[in-house]
């Protein structure tokens, strides 16, 4: 298993993926646009990460297996090399949870965005993704503070914990 950094060469890829997953994926954090779920959305999607890539805001990587599988995402978005910070997001397919992606996904973000000097990393997990704590607190992330309705889902407010991880 390792990273690799996203490309259009993964579109039809990475749209079977989200498709596959997207229930899932809705059950836990918003949904995406509906023009999202189709080949050229995703390519459209693609196009604006690797412009935010190139623009050095954003590090989008997929979490793939060795035989070239997709099995996860994680992101380093709001990368602001002045203030040496940026946020950390993840999602892993539901056929592979609890074998160890995401905290594999998030350590070696970490050591990327190090090499970087990005020295701060900020994460958000749902107050009920008791999964999502876990791997930040496995990788050194300390809760700082408790954000009320930090998004909405199914009409319903979401609470979030906030996490920091001092790199050094």
């Amino acid at each position: 298993m390792h990273l690799e950094l996203l490309s259009e060469g993964w579109s039809e890829q990475l749209l079977q993926f989200e498709l596959q997953n997207k229930e899932w994926f809705e059950s836990m954090i918003p949904s995406r646009e509906i023009d999202f779920y189709s080949l050229e959305g995703v390519k459209e999607h693609i196009q604006l990460f690797l412009l935010e890539y190139k623009a050095k805001t954003l590090i989008p990587m997929l979490i793939v297996d060795d035989s070239g599988i997709i099995l996860g995402r994680v992101n380093v978005s709001n990368v602001d090399y002045r203030k040496k910070l940026g946020h950390i997001g993840y999602r892993v397919g539901k056929n592979f949870t609890n074998r160890g992606l995401a905290k594999f996904a998030v350590a070696n973000m970490t050591r990327i965005v190090e090499k970087l000097e990005i020295l701060e990393l900020v994460a958000y997990a749902s107050t009920t993704n008791l999964a999502s704590q876990k791997v930040l607190l496995a990788n050194g992330f300390k809760p700082i503070d408790l954000v009320s309705n930090y998004a909405e889902l199914n009409g319903n407010p979401i609470n979030c914990i906030e996490f920091q991880l001092s790199i050094k």
